[in-house]
């Protein structure tokens, strides 16, 4: 029986326990991905996704005004990020500067 390499991938990765990890990297990844295609790519180079737990994306900026430009636009940046790795995983976006 063939079974596609994504099922089989999810599979050893839930049965290694490793599935939460996969899942913060992922959304770690994404983040510049989204704040690239909404701000630019110079806006993107400006913050970095540095953890992601309990629902919970925490993003270094290096500015408080860079922080309040994303806050604004939380809402679109964790729909998008949603989309690609899973609807409502990340619930909220903290920033460190």
């Amino acid at each position: 029986m063939l079974t596609s390499i994504n099922y089989d991938l999810k599979k050893s990765i839930n049965k290694a326990g490793i599935d939460k990890q996969v899942k913060a990297a992922q959304v770690c990844q994404f983040w510049q991905e989204v704040i690239k295609s909404i701000f630019g790519q110079k806006v993107a180079e400006k913050s970095q996704a540095i953890k992601f737990k309990n629902g919970a994306l925490t993003v270094a900026v290096l500015s408080s005004v860079l922080a309040q430009e994303f806050k604004f636009k939380e809402d679109e940046i964790k729909n998008k990020i949603n989309k690609k790795v899973g609807y409502g995983l990340v619930k909220k976006v903290k920033f460190e500067i």
